[in-house]
C-alpha cells in the first residue's frame, strides 16, 4: 500500500451523489485534505535513463474518490492529486468520473472496437463522418449496457456469444464484446433478409463439405 493510499483509508468521506457503474446505480463518495509534496521529480526514462531532480516542495491536495455499492463495497476508487484549490473536493471528483466515461468511449473506438487507429480518410471531413457513424454505435452499446430487466440480461449474453469472446469469471460482458456481437447480429441479419432458408441449406451443405 502507497502512502496515499494509507492517507486515504484515515480520512472521513462524504456521500455525494448516484452514479453508474457498470449499469449499475452506485453512490459515490468522497474525501479530501492537503499534501505537501517533497519527493524529488523524476523525468521520463524512455530515451535515457535521467537522475531526479530536486526542487521546492509542493502544496497540493489528495481528493479521494470511491464508487460504493448499497452495501457499502467498494466497487473502484481515484486517488487524485490536484494543485487546483479554488475548486470544490466534490467537483474535482465528479469532472474525474466523467473522464473515465470518456476513457470507455476512446476504448470503442480505438484497439477495444472501431480501430480508429487504422483509419485511412484522409480529410477531416470524411473522418467527422466516420467518427459520427462511430459514436451512434458506442450510445446503442452503452444503452445495451445500461438497459435492465430479464429481456436486456438474455440480449447482452447473447450478443457476447455471438463476439466470440471470452469472458473474465464472473464478467457477465463487456462493451467492446458487446460491440463486436452487435455488429455480427446486423451482418446475420443481412444474410438472412439476402437468402432463402432454402440458399442457407445448401451453403451450410457446401460448408460441410470442407470439414470433412
Amino acid at each position: 500500500m502507497n502512502r496515499c493510499e494509507q492517507v486515504a483509508d484515515q480520512l472521513s468521506f462524504t456521500k455525494t451523489r448516484q452514479v453508474n457503474y457498470k449499469g449499475k446505480q452506485c453512490w459515490q463518495w468522497f474525501a479530501e485534505t492537503p499534501i505537501r509534496m517533497t519527493r524529488q521529480a523524476k523525468p521520463s526514462q524512455k530515451k535515457r535513463k535521467k537522475p531526479a531532480v530536486s526542487g521546492n516542495p509542493v502544496n497540493a491536495r489528495l481528493v479521494v474518490s470511491r464508487i460504493l455499492s448499497d452495501s457499502g463495497e467498494v466497487l473502484a476508487k481515484w486517488l487524485l492529486i490536484s494543485n487546483v484549490m479554488d475548486v470544490e473536493a466534490q467537483k474535482i471528483a465528479q469532472r474525474y468520473y466523467w473522464r473515465w466515461k470518456i476513457e470507455s468511449w476512446f476504448k470503442l473506438l480505438k484497439r477495444a472496437g472501431h480501430d480508429l487507429e487504422s483509419w485511412q480518410q484522409e480529410s477531416g471531413k470524411a473522418i467527422a463522418k466516420r467518427l459520427l457513424v462511430a459514436s451512434m454505435a458506442c450510445v446503442v452499446i452503452w444503452e445495451i449496457s445500461a438497459a435492465e430487466g430479464k429481456s436486456a440480461t438474455e440480449f447482452r449474453a447473447f450478443l457476447v456469444k455471438l463476439s466470440g469472446r471470452q469472458m473474465k469469471h464472473k464478467v457477465l460482458y463487456t462493451n467492446p464484446a458487446l460491440l463486436a456481437g452487435l455488429w455480427s447480429f446486423i451482418s446475420m441479419l443481412e444474410v438472412l433478409q439476402t437468402y432463402s432458408s432454402e440458399q442457407l441449406e445448401q451453403m451450410k451443405e457446401m460448408a460441410e463439405c470442407f470439414f470433412l
